[in-house]
């Protein structure tokens, strides 16, 4: 009987500790399952935002030559730029000069239409020259002061009676002498164009109150300029 009661004992024993280990392995098995489950949710869960918030290769190139084409319409947007800065800089230069050239031509009509106006005569006029029929060439001196200094009214009305006289014109004639032609209201003149110095021009000059001085007499002398050389 002892040995009955000893056999069925420990049979139940071991039976117990069985179904106690199969147990604890299930609960060892859902607790490992679990933590694979915890683990496995975490690195999905941060993969997930990488994926996302990382182009992919395409996107990259794409962006890539998005952002080429970007600097590269900003650089063409600069060049037109600076281009249309020059465009604009010649435009406003060759206005300027336009405006210089306008100005100059303004300047020169104006003096024209003076001389043709009867302010003063010039070496233009039909009646100029050694052999014309000679007028007053005007003034602009309301009483008359007879001046040999250089630069004054009555000096620069002189030279313009002696270019009358002589049909020489500002750019081609001499001024080897002007002085008094014997009285306060005669001038004395020797001129001619600088490589015709050894054949001038002697011109008398007579003042007309109001009206200028007028050529009297435009004679060719040889060598008369050789004491004012």
């Amino acid at each position: 009987m002892k040995d009955r009661y000893s056999f069925s004992s420990r049979y139940e024993r071991t039976k117990k500790s069985k179904k106690q280990n199969i147990i604890l392995n299930v609960l060892i098995g859902v607790v490992f399952v679990g933590i694979l489950a915890v683990g496995a949710s975490i690195l999905l869960g941060d993969d997930e935002p990488a994926t996302k918030e990382q182009p992919t290769e395409e996107q990259s190139a794409s962006m890539t030559d998005d952002n080429k084409k970007d600097d590269s319409n900003k650089q063409d947007s600069s060049s037109d730029k600076k281009e249309e800065n020059k465009d604009a800089e010649s435009s406003d230069e060759n206005k300027e000069d336009s405006e210089s050239v306008d100005m100059s031509e303004e300047e020169k009509e104006e003096e024209s239409d003076s001389e043709s106006n009867g302010e003063y005569k010039s070496h233009t006029d039909e009646t100029a020259g050694p052999d014309g029929s000679w007028e007053p060439v005007g003034t602009k001196q309301e009483e008359h002061q007879n001046s040999f200094d250089t630069g004054s009214l009555d000096w620069e009305e002189k030279q313009r009676a002696l270019q009358y006289a002589t049909g020489l014109s500002p750019d081609e004639i001499t001024y080897w002498w002007i002085g008094n032609g014997g009285s306060s209201t005669t001038v004395k003149g020797v001129v001619s164009k600088a490589e015709n110095g050894d054949e001038p021009f002697v011109v008398m000059l007579e003042w007309v109150d109001g009206q200028g001085w007028k050529p009297t007499s435009v004679e060719r002398v040889p060598g008369a300029a050789d004491e004012y050389r």
